[in-house]
């Protein structure tokens, strides 16, 4: 008797289901372009990384950068700040184990920054006169649209690129000078605006 009910126990012990979802992959980066513009002078001074965690066909992903532009010409334009994104990518590689990525996502943006003005204009009777504008505290908002593609090089090395179509912007913050750039959105001359970067990757699998 001892031994049938130590066998039924054992019968019905429950068993042990493996979650549908979690963590497998860990990936974290810089944005080589970003990068690349900085060291060639361009007049940039920008630098960008990223963390992407994955989950099952699903990457959140997170990004922080900091952005310095100057513009001259008879004058002077200096913008300067930080950014970051945060968003989620559907990804449609079905072996997402492989750490290769062929997604679409979107994107939450934020940036707070300043700006500078200066230029001289001719005064008749009193000489050059210069201007001096600034905004000291901006923020921006906007959203994205990403196609991102990531594939791998060699052990736990992947590269690939993020094509981006930012919309829906909102400055707070101006005074009397209007901003001519923000830092991880670009340029302000229209409304929407699009950019390709490219990205060095390490990965580090969980599971």
């Amino acid at each position: 008797m001892l031994l049938s009910l130590v066998g039924f126990s054992q019968s019905q012990a429950p068993r042990i289901i493996q979650p549908k979802y979690g963590f497998h992959e860990v990936k974290v980066g810089f944005n080589a372009l970003r990068s690349a513009r900085t060291v060639l002078g361009s007049g940039k001074n920008m630098h960008e990384a990223e963390l992407s965690l994955g989950i099952n066909r699903w990457n959140g992903v997170f990004d922080f950068g900091t952005e310095k532009n100057e513009r001259s010409g008879g004058y002077s334009y200096e913008n300067k700040g930080t950014y970051l994104r945060a968003g989620i990518d559907r990804n449609f590689i079905q072996k997402v184990r492989s750490g290769n990525v062929l997604a679409l996502g979107l994107r939450y943006a934020r940036a707070s920054f300043e700006d500078q003005l200066v230029y001289s204009i001719e005064d008749v009777g009193f000489g050059n006169q210069e201007i001096d504008l600034s905004n000291s505290d901006l923020k921006a908002r906007w959203l994205e649209l990403n196609f991102t593609l990531r594939g791998k090089i060699t052990s736990q090395l992947y590269t690939g690129f993020t094509l981006r179509w930012k919309f829906s912007r909102k400055v707070s913050g101006e005074g009397s000078l209007q901003t001519f750039d923000i830092p991880g959105f670009g340029n302000t001359k229209r409304q929407n605006a699009t950019s390709f970067d490219y990205y060095v990757m390490w990965r580090v699998p969980l599971r």
